[in-house]
């Protein structure tokens, strides 16, 4: 079996160019090619499948049902998820797979196909699926598939300090990832090992969930994550994959599987859709002493990562400012809809929007300014905040103050048309982020990097981590040849190989860059010892000459003795409790958004005229990166905040399971973004530095909500803002526009 690991060290520059090597690139011709038959119900019983006609289609050769995989289930922390369903509970949902020679025959199989459903009731909405007396499943009655509750300070006497209470309830929708790469694997086989080659957040930890069940068909797995095409959260373990790993060890052949864009979106993955009633008290000075939270989160048919991010988003948010006191309620909710995921922000993104609304409602009720009141109440260096979180470098003030200025500069110099139609508007939204999360994994949090010298001369460095877009790669590459002091064109960079590379956990809560640049400088730091260890014996000169070494090293075929792996494990960071208390990451960052929107009165649309992004994000080591990170993500929360959203009818179907209705912003929404980065040092970082991936999305939508508040004196209290909603809440209630005055 030819390793495919070169695929795997796509660089950006290399993306750029085409030269990336996807999974569906390197599917050989003679591969077998397999796909999922889906329920077209949103809930219904598998009542009997008769694949007779199928397996009777020439170039046909297997078909697989729930039978297959009885007793197997996905999921992190619910493993819940069949690989193939005998109750299908989202339409979609897999309830079978054959396997044929080309796609003509596997077509053909697929139509011949015959399975009988019993329709049962279903439940789309959380609310249905509260009321429903039917089960989505059998171990879960009341479809509450998880609760999460915390309680923090001295409820009963801060209550007696509030002056004042805004409250509303909010609803953030269901959003597909709109990922580039469909999902796509593909299953090389060598006798009883079998290679798993698919995008994959964590490659490591899919083939410890994968190699048990692997085990048991008597084979054994390895995992190669080659150039993944996007993600955003979406890509980690998923049932194609064991699909495919079946098929693969049955018919002893390579077996691959490429999603069209419909079925990747009818039965992908998606931001979970969230209400929360959130309400904030302050006194009549401002100050921000109480927090209640009662969130309901749709988790869909399956939990995958939903406890967690149902978790974030109930907590999170409430670590930006110093509030006394704070209560959360949380609810996941099992419905008929596609399974929810982890999505950039985590569940902060979603409670975000509701709490930054809060706050300038808070100040506009108290008469003050939404910056100041922010500023008297944030966070501050050496705070343990009031869920244990231990704030190092923070630079949250200063941004705030930066978006302030430009706020103000633009509201002096603007241009933009003042009249009855089109309303001008300025809004700001803070948060607060983390860098890994130690309630992840209760094993352990860590990353590990290994360094070996090449024949001809050259230094491997490898890593379980992966490249999602965020620049591994790159911060790789930056820190070996900072630290050795040699040329990047001497590096070779293999990431997300099982076979060859060390352990590693994931990129998830933008843990990526961080980890593996602690990783690699202690890598560095072994490589050097290992250096000096070899100058003695060889009685080279002090110090040697890096290259001379090596060669000599190699005459003497000692050149393992340069093979190191360096590792990190952040100190000072602790399993939450129960509750989510504990300090779950080494620093955090930390961030401001504002922007300039303009409403057009007579049909409710939203226009970003101008965006200003400043980011605590300690020292930056890759600017380029880090600003095409920021603006990535303000355009993608942009489309987050006015015109994403998965449509589901009320039998469960997807109404717009492509890019032409699923309205993702394109070059053409695109609007002009400012990034600042806030000078600041985290003594935890590699050299300085923290973390850029998630952060860019989190404050977005509720910036611009905020700013079309200030626009048009009307609050949207649901995602998107499209121009009907906004028109509708503009002239439903019978307001009337006053003049602008901006």
């Amino acid at each position: 079996m030819n390793s495919p690991s070169p695929f795997n060290t796509a660089s950006f520059r290399q993306r750029a160019l085409a030269e990336a090597r996807y999974a569906a690139d390197i599917i050989p011709q003679t591969a077998i090619l397999a796909e999922v038959v889906r329920c077209p119900h949103p809930h219904a019983l598998v009542k009997h499948i008769d694949s007779r006609a199928t397996l009777a289609v020439p170039g046909v050769l297997a078909v697989l049902t729930a039978a297959d995989f009885e007793g197997t289930h996905l999921g992190h922390i619910h493993s819940d998820e069949p690989v193939l369903s005998s109750v299908a509970r989202y339409v979609g949902d897999g309830v079978a797979a054959v396997a044929a020679r080309d796609r003509q025959s596997l077509m053909r199989g697929i139509e011949a196909l015959r399975v009988d459903y019993e329709v049962l009731p279903h439940a789309i909405t959380i609310d249905d699926a509260l009321a429903s007396p039917v089960a989505i499943h059998d171990f879960c009655a009341d479809n509450i598939a998880d609760k999460f509750q915390a309680i923090r300070g001295d409820w009963q006497a801060v209550k007696s300090r509030v002056a004042l209470w805004v409250e509303n309830t909010f609803e953030t929708a269901a959003v597909p990832h709109a990922y580039l790469e469909p999902r796509a694997c593909l299953v090389r086989v060598d006798g009883n090992r079998l290679e798993l080659v698919c995008g994959s957040h964590a490659p490591s930890m899919m083939a410890d969930s994968y190699r048990p069940i692997v085990a048991g068909w008597g084979s054994q797995l390895e995992v190669v994550t080659p150039a993944i095409g996007g993600s955003f959260g979406a890509k980690w373990g998923h049932p194609t994959h064991l699909v495919c790993l079946l098929f693969a060890q049955r018919l002893q052949r390579d077996v691959a599987m490429v999603l069209s864009r419909r079925d990747d979106m009818i039965a992908g993955r998606t931001r979970a859709a969230m209400r929360f009633k959130m309400r904030i008290g302050a006194t009549a000075e401002g100050e921000l002493v109480a927090k209640e939270t009662v969130l309901w989160s749709d988790n869909g048919a399956y939990s995958l990562h939903g406890p967690a991010v149902m978790k974030a988003a109930a907590i999170r948010g409430d670590n930006l400012y110093r509030f006394s006191a704070v209560k959360a309620d949380a609810q996941l909710i099992y419905t008929n809809n596609m399974p929810s995921e982890c999505f950039r922000g985590f569940g902060i993104t979603q409670s975000t929007f509701a709490q930054e609304q809060l706050i300038d409602e808070l100040a506009h009720r108290l008469n003050l300014d939404p910056v100041k009141l922010r500023l008297s109440n944030i966070v501050h260096e050496g705070d343990t905040t009031v869920h244990g979180w231990k704030i190092g470098s923070c630079g949250i003030a200063d941004c705030l103050d930066s978006i302030s200025k430009r706020i103000s500069q633009h509201r002096r110099g603007k241009t933009l048309p003042r009249n009855e139609r089109y309303r001008t508007g300025y809004g700001l939204a803070a948060f607060i982020h983390c860098i890994g999360n130690r309630g992840y994994d209760t094993r352990f949090d860590r990353a590990f990097v290994k360094l070996a010298v090449l024949p001809e001369g050259g230094i491997r460095i490898s890593s379980g981590e992966v490249e999602l877009g965020c620049g591994t790669v790159e911060v790789l590459t930056k820190t070996v040849a900072r630290e050795l002091a040699v040329s990047r064109d001497q590096l070779e960079v293999v990431l997300g190989n099982t076979a060859t590379g060390p352990h590693g956990m994931g990129s998830f809560a933008s843990r990526t860059s961080f980890f593996v640049a602690m990783a690699a400088e202690d890598a560095c730091r072994r490589f050097k010892q290992g250096v000096q260890r070899l100058m003695v014996e060889f009685a080279m000169p002090n110090p040697p000459i890096l290259s001379e070494l090596i060669e000599h090293a190699r005459q003497q075929q000692r050149l393992g003795d340069l093979e190191v792996t360096g590792v990190y494990q952040p100190t000072g960071v602790v399993v939450p409790d129960e509750s989510g208390y504990g300090n779950i990451s080494a620093a955090y960052t930390f961030g401001a958004h504002g922007c300039c929107i303009q409403v057009d009165t007579y049909t409710g649309k939203v226009t970003v005229r101008q965006y200003w992004a400043a980011h605590d994000a300690g020292t930056i080591v890759n600017s380029n990166g880090a600003q095409g990170q920021v603006i990535g993500g303000v355009i993608q929360g942009i489309g987050f905040a006015l015109t994403e959203c998965a449509s589901v009818a009320e039998n469960g179907q997807l109404l717009n399971p492509g890019y032409l209705d699923n309205r993702v912003p394109t070059f053409a929404d695109a609007t002009p973004v400012e990034v600042l980065f806030i000078n600041t040092f985290e003594k935890k970082g590699p050299a300085g530095a923290k973390t850029i991936g998630e952060p860019p999305i989190i404050p977005v939508a509720a910036c611009i909500a905020n700013a079309v508040h200030d626009a048009v004196g009307v609050r949207i209290y649901r995602l998107p803002i499209t121009s009907e909603r906004l028109w509708r809440a503009m002239n439903d209630d019978g307001s009337r526009l006053e003049p602008d005055d901006n």
